[in-house]
């Protein structure tokens, strides 16, 4: 049995300022936000991509984001892990979630925010992006026989995905 993790950070699709009312933690997807959310599932399904975990910021944006991700590729939603601990949570605070994540799950998908889960992508594989982009989907795969063994610079980027440029495979 391999013992490789995949890894799927998912930054929150584009989100609203319309309504001066809302927490920052309460807003919603925008327009832009409930169209790419579903054409990110729709490429995330078309590749087989799929989770056996999933976790996501609670906060409401990354909530939406995850719903519809979830509905996109047939996730139950039920089964969403929604954590309040990941919205404004610091590099040191997702990898501490990642190395706590139960070694039955073999392929997690996080949802969170910027600028966290970039700096997280560049950490644990590497110098790759300046910024995800709302909606990003970005996979790497860690030969680690548990989660607690995910250490920096040992993760192996599998796809990069935004809604304005398409992952090309190689």
């Amino acid at each position: 049995m391999s013992k490789e993790r995949v890894l799927t950070l998912i930054r929150h699709a584009k989100s609203g300022w319309d309504d001066p009312s809302l927490s920052d933690f309460d807003r919603p997807l925008n327009e832009r936000g409930e169209r790419d959310a579903p054409e990110m599932a729709r490429r995330l399904a078309a590749r087989g991509e799929y989770p056996d975990h999933f976790i996501a910021s609670s906060a409401r944006r990354a909530r939406e984001t995850a719903l519809v991700l979830a509905q996109g590729t047939g996730f139950p939603e039920a089964d969403i892990r929604f954590e309040r601990s990941l919205y404004l949570a610091d590099t040191q605070r997702l990898l501490s979630t990642i190395r706590n994540l139960p070694d039955r799950a073999r392929e997690v998908w996080l949802v969170g925010h910027n600028p966290d889960l970039t700096d997280l992508a560049n950490l644990l594989a590497g110098p790759h992006t300046d910024n995800l982009p709302t909606c990003a989907v970005f996979r790497m795969a860690f030969d680690a026989g548990s989660w607690r063994d995910v250490r920096e610079g040992s993760g192996r980027l599998l796809v990069h995905d935004t809604p304005k440029k398409p992952w090309q495979a190689t």
